[in-house]
C-alpha cells in the first residue's frame, strides 16, 4: 500500500495539474460559449506609454471591480436636537467673512454675545460643522460644485 502511495504521489505535480485544469476550463468555454463573428475583438492591453499619460486622470475613474463598489448607506441624521440652531446664520456669516478662524475663536464670540448659553462643551460639534463647511468651500473652489456628494450623483 506504502509503495502505490509513494507511485501516485510521484506522478502528482502541482505546475502540471494546473496546466490541465485549466486547458480543460478552456476547452470546456470554447464549447458553451463559441465565439461570435459580429463581436468586436477585446481591446489589447495599453502600451506602456498609454498607461502612463493616463495616469494622471486615473483616479478620477476610481475602483473598477464591482466588488470594490462601497455599499452606500443612508446618511445618519442629527439624534439630538441643534445646539446651534440659532445661531447658525451668525455663524456661517462670520466663517464666509473669516473662514480662517478656528472654531475656538467663534465659540469665544458667541459666548461673548451670549453668555451661558453655549458651554465649552459645544466645541466638537462647532469644529465639526466648520469641518463640512470647508469641506464645502474647497469643492467649490476646486470643482465648482457645491459638496462632495453633489458630485458624486
Amino acid at each position: 500500500m506504502r509503495q502505490r502511495i509513494a507511485a501516485l504521489h510521484a506522478t502528482l505535480d502541482p505546475v502540471h495539474l494546473l496546466s490541465e485544469i485549466r486547458s480543460a476550463q478552456r476547452r470546456l468555454v470554447a464549447i458553451s460559449d463559441p465565439p461570435v463573428l459580429s463581436e468586436p475583438a477585446a481591446n489589447p492591453a495599453p502600451t506602456l506609454e498609454e498607461f502612463l499619460s493616463g495616469l494622471r486622470t486615473a483616479w478620477q475613474s476610481g475602483e473598477v471591480r464591482p466588488t470594490a463598489q462601497p455599499k452606500l448607506t443612508a446618511k445618519r441624521s442629527r439624534r439630538r436636537p441643534d445646539p446651534f440652531a440659532t445661531a447658525s446664520e451668525q455663524l456661517w456669516s462670520w466663517f464666509e467673512a473669516e473662514p480662517w478662524r478656528t472654531a475656538r475663536e467663534f465659540l469665544d464670540r458667541l459666548q461673548m454675545e451670549k453668555p451661558g448659553v453655549y458651554p465649552d462643551a459645544r466645541l466638537r460639534t462647532l469644529q465639526r460643522r466648520l469641518k463640512i463647511w470647508r469641506q464645502e468651500a474647497a469643492c467649490q473652489m476646486v470643482f465648482g460644485i457645491l459638496s462632495i456628494a453633489d458630485g458624486a450623483e
